[in-house]
């Protein structure tokens, strides 16, 4: 957060790592929504804090669980949910030591570009991160649907100041954009776009992570762009 920044914005970006809170993730890895059966749905969230729960008090209330609580209730059929999720991931870090560890299963959830706009990865390797990312979960699982959860509007957050928010918001942008173009065109894959609107009651005490009720919008708001017949037609 620290290089390539105006002096205000440099010593805005300093007082926000000393002053937000450090929140940790809640305890888990992975749960399920109804019975076991042949007809189970496995839903894998890759990726940062979002996937790894921060923000939110239990697991089952995180963006990955969240989603695949409405897919079941949407489809009726059991859906299996795991997170491989870490503080601090950026998109290079996920691909190069959490995607290795991943299974196959029918949609993977993918949350990466908070640390990569605080880190200022450019916009091309943001794109061929998240390309990477995309191409190996696809070997693992060809069939599988592959959800990009979208870069928040960083210029929204109220643990940042003007003009830092705006400056990184920008940057968000960008590598969202770039993340959208790496992905277009591909069989089963859905990038997600964030409504410009976003409340400060959204986020959790930090004012940097979504609370649970900004988790469970955007699950839905996730479930809307993938289509619940889509997901469930992956393990068909």
């Amino acid at each position: 957060m620290t290089t390539r920044l105006p002096p205000i914005a440099l010593l805005q970006a300093l007082r926000v790592l000393l002053a937000t809170p450090r929140l940790t993730p809640p305890e888990g890895e992975s749960g399920r929504f109804g019975a076991d059966g042949p007809d189970t749905l496995r839903i894998i969230g890759v990726g940062d804090s979002i996937i790894a729960g921060t923000g939110v008090r239990k697991l089952r209330d995180s963006l990955t669980a969240a989603y695949a609580r409405l897919l079941h209730a949407r489809v009726q059929r059991p859906v299996e949910w795991q997170v491989r999720g870490r503080n601090g991931a950026t998109s290079a870090s996920v691909l190069r030591e959490l995607v290795p560890t991943v299974p196959e299963c029918d949609l993977y959830l993918i949350s990466v570009g908070v640390n990569d706009v605080t880190r200022r990865v450019s916009p091309t390797a943001f794109g061929r991160n998240v390309s990477g990312i995309h191409d190996r979960l696809r070997e693992k699982s060809p069939a599988s649907a592959f959800l990009f959860a979208g870069v928040p509007p960083l210029e929204r957050f109220p643990a940042l100041p003007a003009p830092l928010s705006s400056l990184l918001g920008a940057c968000a942008r960008d590598l969202q954009q770039a993340a959208a173009s790496a992905l277009a065109g591909r069989p089963r894959t859905y990038c997600h776009f964030f409504p410009e609107a976003v409340s400060p009651g959204d986020f959790a005490r930090d004012g940097f992570h979504p609370a649970e009720s900004a988790v469970l919008a955007w699950a839905g708001a996730l479930l809307a762009l993938t289509g619940q017949d889509e997901v469930a037609s992956c393990s068909r």
